[in-house]
């Protein structure tokens, strides 16, 4: 039993390492500045979504994922009122 747990506590560690990488790597894609052309390109947002941003997002700034969505949000929002 005792060959199991320690078999066990190397995946476990492991799979904390590979969570740690990942958590990191969206972190910094979530720090990521993007140009309003960009988000036009992007596969992550809809086709609604898209032109929200076209509509809300300012030429001369670049913004985050995160921001993005919470212009789409914010304008959404604003609609539903």
């Amino acid at each position: 039993m005792r060959g199991i747990g320690g078999a066990l506590s190397m995946f476990t560690k492991k799979e904390s390492t590979n969570r740690e990488n990942h958590e990191e790597k969206e972190q910094q894609h979530n720090d990521t500045q993007y140009m309003k052309e960009q988000f036009a390109e992007a596969r992550q947002f809809s086709r609604l979504e898209k032109d929200i941003l076209a509509a809300v997002l300012s030429e001369e700034k670049t913004y985050t994922v995160l921001e993005a969505q919470q212009q789409i949000q914010q304008f959404m929002n604003e609609e539903a009122q």
